[in-house]
């Protein structure tokens, strides 16, 4: 079965009141996160419980997911397209701030006091320069983080059947996700 994704329009009437529904308790800013989350949930319960059969809710819900993942997809994709263009304007202004700069100074002009702008040239601070590598660095000098290797770790504690491993744990909560296809 080919199916497209539905415009918002296509939608039942029902979808839309449930969507109204939770934008209202989203934007209730009176509740706290628990409150709305128990409320969403309760929301959610009755409009399944009402008028149609849980599998026709059921797709329609499916639908509005896959048009709402249409919809974030075409937003992200105008993100990246106005990150360029704003790296873009970003990258002129530092050429043109470097070109000005090194005319200035082979002008061995350091201020001007123009009509709508004041340029002043200023000397920076010194930048530090390493002559070794940072591992090579006095521990002082240097900042470590640390991240765990979550699949390695998974991996050893799947092999202990004893639980001899202290410092960490397989949760017992058991996730689910929904495909839609």
């Amino acid at each position: 079965m080919n199916q497209s994704n539905p415009r918002l329009w296509e939608l039942s009437e029902e979808i839309q009141q449930l969507e109204t529904a939770i934008a209202l308790l989203l934007e209730d800013d009176s509740l706290t996160d628990e409150e709305r989350e128990t409320k969403l949930e309760q929301a959610f319960s009755q409009w399944l419980e009402a008028g149609e059969s849980f599998k026709v809710k059921a797709e329609q819900v499916a639908a509005y997911i896959c048009h709402q993942e249409a919809l974030a997809e075409t937003r992200k994709a105008e993100a990246r397209r106005i990150r360029t263009l704003a790296e873009q304007a970003e990258n002129q202004t530092t050429r043109l701030r470097h070109y000005l700069t090194n005319q200035m100074i082979r002008s061995e002009v350091s201020r001007i006091d123009g009509v709508t702008v004041k340029i002043g040239l200023r000397k920076k601070p010194p930048r530090v320069m390493l002559n070794v590598p940072p591992e090579e660095l006095p521990p002082e000098y240097v900042k470590v983080t640390y991240e765990p290797k979550l699949t390695k770790i998974k991996e050893l504690l799947k092999v202990d059947a004893t639980g001899a491993i202290g410092w960490a744990f397989l949760s017992e909560n058991h996730e689910y996700s929904v495909t839609i296809r």
